[in-house]
């Protein structure tokens, strides 16, 4: 016998989306501020709820009939909801789906990419890196002509130990783009001063100081691994007064 509180639920969630129109968010009681793990938790609220084996219980055809869709419904939205590239299209098309067989339009791959860029700055601020890494790597992929992208990617991408070689090749990539910019010289040299090669971060911050000659990073990182050397005249007063203190301690 079927459950008539599920099935008056059945009827209220296809009434929201068929009558009501409601977007992805709001069908798993959202706002579309949510963010990925929020969108997770919802879904697997959702599915197992509204799941196939529970809908083939429900004896009511018509009922039944709203209960697949709403199946397919619920995957569908967290397809889409938590694939970055799908998302950045849903959110453009102002909330509203496209077709399955192309998630990816061709027409206006820049805008998308540029979407994906705004969420992974964000991703970025939260420390959410292999999830900023996953939304900038498709910005990469979509569009290859914007310095910015390959350096937040590769900014992202040095905290993770396993991606160090793949941040070291796009960090590089954005020097190359812009010969001009200092910060990706910087982001090279913090890669490998994290990694204690500090030969070869002194390099890069050394280059990142002619281009920027009063860039504070740079500075102090340089100072931290590169000491300027005293003097000849300082190593020798400073020999000498510990070999006759009573001499250079006088006032």
């Amino acid at each position: 016998m079927s459950d008539p509180n599920f099935e008056a639920h059945i009827k209220q969630l296809y009434e929201k989306l068929t009558v009501q129109k409601v977007d992805f968010y709001a069908l798993f009681g959202l706002p579309r501020t949510a963010t990925h793990k929020e969108i997770e938790a919802a879904y697997q609220k959702y599915a197992p709820y509204f799941s196939a084996p529970r809908i083939a219980g429900v004896t009511n055809p018509e009922i039944k009939k709203m209960g697949d869709f709403l199946v397919e419904k619920i995957s569908r939205a967290h397809e889409i909801l938590t694939d970055y590239a799908k998302k950045a299209e849903y959110e453009k098309r102002g909330f509203r789906e496209f077709s399955a067989e192309k998630d990816v339009p061709d027409e206006e791959p820049e805008e998308i990419a540029r979407a994906l860029y705004k969420k992974g700055k964000t991703l970025h601020a939260q420390k959410q890196y292999p999830m900023a890494v996953k939304a900038l790597a498709e910005a990469v992929r979509l569009d290859t002509k914007v310095p910015g992208y390959f350096l937040l990617l590769g900014l992202c991408q040095t905290p993770m130990p396993t991606m160090r070689r793949e941040a070291e090749t796009n960090l590089r990539k954005a020097a190359e783009m812009e010969n001009w910019n200092a910060e990706p010289q910087v982001a090279l040299g913090m890669l490998f001063y994290n990694e204690r090669l500090y030969k070869r971060a002194e390099s890069y911050f050394r280059k990142a100081l002619e281009l920027e000659n009063n860039h504070a990073l740079a500075k102090k990182k340089l100072a931290e691994i590169a000491p300027p050397e005293e003097s000849l005249v300082d190593k020798l007063k400073d020999m000498l007064g510990k070999a006759l203190p009573s001499v250079f301690g006088r006032k």
